[in-house]
């Protein structure tokens, strides 16, 4: 939105040395448009008429758009058109030093083309000094709607407040027809012409290009593409910081390209802009690409003397100039196909940090001396460190007598062992402490005693790998992670399958606290391991880790992926393998089909599961066949049979209660998923009842504020909120906030959800500032955390239109609720139950604007 400021003009006295244009700005246009908006249709006219006053054209203009006033989605659209149509370069000077455009004198020319003119400006008013750049189009370069487009432009741009991003002042035109853009002026080079005047190293000059890619991510997320990245349009001053400029040709996410000839650079347009196709953020990445071997090379990654505008250029790589691993990005982001190409700005970006962190560079090709490689660059110190400690082991145990000493080892061992289970047991016995501990609290017990009672290091590793998992299995996954980590650390120069099952714990823990890029590290490390010829894993360890990395991906929506590391798993399937992995696997294939809702697939992979299991009888087949019930029953509660996700729940208690006749934190957890489905079938009663017995049963083993516990209270939250309690709602959701960001950080995705929530209920509550600055919040998380592939995105685009809607700015509405299902269109298919929904949402607001425009 433009400042509601009115414009101040200098009397003629004190322009002596110049010519003065009179004409409007943008912020006495916005002021008029907004207040006439505000009036009934019948009395506009006169309004407009007398602020006006002899102003022929800012009449007409505003008129003119109060008329389209409620077509803004077709606005960018108009901008791109008249762009595209409207402007050829100017042979001679439209302004001489020294005139007077709005508040700023000329001073001197910057640069022309096809886009217009571009001053150096100063502030004339002498309220302050100020530097400005205006960039000015003459009255034979415009088309018609031409001013109202780059008003548009300007509200685009007004969102991007970022300091790598120049932004924009105001704008206007002249009474002789000039329109112009002022802007923060940028006393600086082109980013090409910079690297020329400064000797950088590859480093320094990823540091610049990361801090490019920040800015183009920045007007991502807010849904801009910027579609002209070329040095011309990226100054570096002297201080070495970044501005990127003009958004001329800038476009919404999700709309196709409409001009019927190149906008872009020809040398850095992508194929599908060459071909006139749909453009998306991966056209950003291409020219990414082309920008980042410029940077490294000095030189574009094209042949020479080829036609630019022919879209299948013949690509030629600086292979003596560029890092191996840096070409890898750069082809990556040169994929013809855009499918190809990195799917988001901050995964290019997160590929040049692994660079710079010496961490393995996810596309370039891995093998173990690679990935070995890198681990000894960023660890040089540590492993000369360990590398002396193992020569001082070695020396040791030649001048040592090793057999006496072995046993008399082997005995201490026992001892210390007995006493380390005495001091267990002692721990965890009320009447031998000031009331009972909590099981945290006798596991950390039990870290101090391995310390203090064992010396064999190997022997050690053995206790930790089981103290990180039972952590693990009653859900304490930061302590585990943090032993895990502290362990690994500890005995790095150890190489043993202790060791690797500390690594499998710590990758599932990295993967339930969403530190997703960490787990998947973790797991590719192991994948290695299990892949080498000569290793000798045990099957079951093989499996389990594969499958836990599908998971992991899975997790972040990448379910292709996910797919075919499930697949990977059938190379281990052989005759003897037991029945219990074979159930696994199918177990995993339902997971991922059920997030994609294919139903028909989980359904038949689950049943899978169940059947391979149900006619067994011991407690470990049981333990699992509950597992599986209880993911049927989630499958179910997703395609809405509520009567079958409850029988399944039902069957799943009943295998969990011969297991344990005693209620436990397995039985708590599909309680609240039962409680779930009652709520479904909005039946609050039944729903609280169960629900209040699942935080019953966890209370007696987990803490407050543990994950299993909040979640159900989530779930009781959510009744409240449907039963119109939204005050009650409200509270609720704040204080599992709370716990949320002292189990998980500031930014997990629970914390996202519960940003979400809060927000719904202000909406209610008829707080929609409050709401907007939560959903601000969540935004913030998603678009960290997640690609615009997740269904979490096109989610959280839909709560904005809903809110968007709430404050009856149906345009923003329409925007948010269109891109919401065009991603879920994209990535969840059109049969999926979030698309419909969402689809509904599109169809509903366009009733409403179309109605609105009616009664106009």
């Amino acid at each position: 939105m433009a400042s509601n400021q009115s414009l101040d003009l200098q009397s003629d006295s004190s322009q002596k040395n110049g010519l003065k244009t009179m004409g409007y700005s943008w912020s006495e246009l916005e002021d008029i448009f907004q207040n006439a908006l505000k009036m009934p249709v019948a009395e506009r006219e006169n309004y407009v008429e007398n602020k006006a006053k002899n102003d022929e054209r800012l009449k007409q203009t505003v008129l003119m758009m109060l008329r389209d006033a409620e077509n803004a989605d077709q606005y960018f659209d108009k901008l791109q058109e008249g762009i595209a149509h409207g402007l050829e370069e100017k042979k001679e000077d439209i302004y001489q030093q020294g005139d007077i455009v709005d508040k700023y004198k000329i001073v001197k020319p910057l640069g022309r083309g096809g886009m217009g003119q571009v001053y150096l400006a100063e502030r004339n008013d002498r309220q302050f000094e100020q530097n400005v750049a205006i960039k000015c189009f003459s009255s034979e370069e415009v088309k018609e709607n031409f001013f109202e487009n780059f008003r548009n432009e300007k509200q685009f741009l007004a969102n991007l407040n970022h300091t790598t991003i120049a932004h924009i002042i105001d704008g206007g035109v002249t009474d002789n027809g000039v329109h112009y853009i002022i802007m923060e002026y940028v006393d600086g080079f082109p980013i090409d012409e910079y690297l020329k005047k400064h000797e950088l190293s590859t480093q320094e000059k990823l540091q610049l290009f990361l801090k490019i890619c920040d800015a183009i991510n920045y007007a991502h997320n807010r849904l801009i593409l910027h579609l002209d990245i070329k040095p011309s349009n990226i100054l570096v001053n002297k201080e070495g910081q970044v501005k990127l400029l003009d958004f001329g040709i800038a476009q919404k996410m999700g709309e196709p390209l409409k001009q019927n000839h190149l906008l872009v650079s020809p040398f850095y347009a992508a194929p599908e802009q060459l071909k006139q196709k749909p453009i998306s953020v991966a056209t950003d990445i291409f020219q990414m690409g082309i920008l980042l071997h410029l940077i490294l090379s000095n030189d574009l990654p094209f042949q020479k003397g080829e036609d630019p505008t022919y879209s299948k250029r013949s690509l030629k790589f600086a292979d003596e100039e560029i890092n191996t691993e840096l070409l890898s990005i750069i082809k990556v982001c040169l994929n013809e196909s855009p499918e190809d190409r990195f799917v988001s700005v901050s995964a290019l970006s997160q590929e040049i940090e692994n660079y710079l962190s010496s961490r393995p560079v996810n596309v370039h090709s891995q093998n173990w001396t690679y990935l070995a490689g890198k681990f000894i660059k960023r660890n040089k110190i540590k492993i000369l460190l360990s590398v002396l400690l193992i020569i001082s082991m070695i020396i040791g145990i030649v001048f040592s007598s090793y057999q006496a000493n072995k046993a008399r080892e082997s005995e201490l061992k026992a001892i210390k062992t007995n006493e380390f289970l005495l001091d267990i047991f002692k721990s965890a016995d009320p009447n031998l402490t000031e009331g009972s501990l909590t099981i945290k609290e006798i596991l950390d017990n039990s870290v101090n005693s391995i310390e203090s009672k064992f010396e064999d290091e190997e022997f050690k590793l053995s206790l930790y790998d089981r103290l990180t998992n039972i952590y693990t299995n009653v859900y304490l996954w930061n302590e585990s992670r943090e032993l895990a980590e502290k362990v690994l650390n500890r005995y790095k120069e150890i190489d043993n399958y202790s060791k690797l099952k500390i690594m499998s714990t710590l990758g599932g823990n990295y993967r339930e606290l969403s530190e997703f890029q960490k787990a998947d590290s973790v797991f590719k490390l192991l994948l290695n391991r299990i892949e080498e010829p000569k290793g000798n894993l045990p099957l079951e360890f093989k499996i389990e880790n594969i499958l836990a990395f599908a998971k992991s991906q899975q997790i972040q929506g990448n379910y292709d992926t996910a797919l075919q590391i499930i697949n990977k798993v059938n190379n281990y399937i052989t005759n003897d393998v037991r029945e219990m992995y074979r159930a696994d696997i199918y177990n995993h294939y339902a997971s991922v089909y059920k997030d994609l809702s294919k139903f028909d697939s989980a359904s038949y992979y689950q049943t899978k599961a169940i059947n391979t299991l149900k006619q067994k009888t011991s407690p470990e087949h049981h333990h699992a066949l509950g597992i599986y019930y209880n993911n049927q029953g989630n499958l179910f509660k997703d395609m809405s049979l509520y009567d079958s996700a409850i029988a399944s729940f039902e069957k799943s208690i009943s295998l969990k209660k011969k297991i344990d006749s005693k209620a436990n934190i397995d039985l708590g957890i599909t309680l609240s998923n039962l409680g779930g489905v009652y709520y479904k079938k909005k039946n609050y009663d039944s729903a609280s009842i169960i629900l209040n017995r699942a935080i019953e049963i966890f209370s007696k083993q987990l803490k407050p504020d543990n994950n299993f516990i909040v979640s159900t209270r989530y779930s009781l939250a959510n009744i409240y909120y449907t039963q119109l309690k939204f005050e009650k709602a409200l509270s609720e959701y704040k204080e599992i906030l709370i716990a949320d960001t002292a189990n998980f950080g500031m930014e997990h995705p629970y914390v996202a959800d519960d940003y979400i929530s809060i927000s719904n209920c202000y909406i209610e509550l008829n707080e929609t500032d409050k709401a907007y600055e939560y959903l601000k919040r969540a935004k913030g998380i998603i678009e960290t955390k997640f690609d615009e592939s997740h269904q979490k995105t096109s989610y959280l685009y839909n709560k904005f239109g809903i809110l968007f809607e709430k404050q009856e700015n149906y345009a923003m509405a329409q925007m948010y609720f269109q891109e919401s299902y065009t991603l879920a269109n994209k990535y969840l298919g059109e049969d999926h139950r979030n698309t419909k929904i969402y689809k509904d949402d599109v169809e509903r607001i366009s009733k409403i604007m179309k109605g609105d425009v009616n009664k106009m």
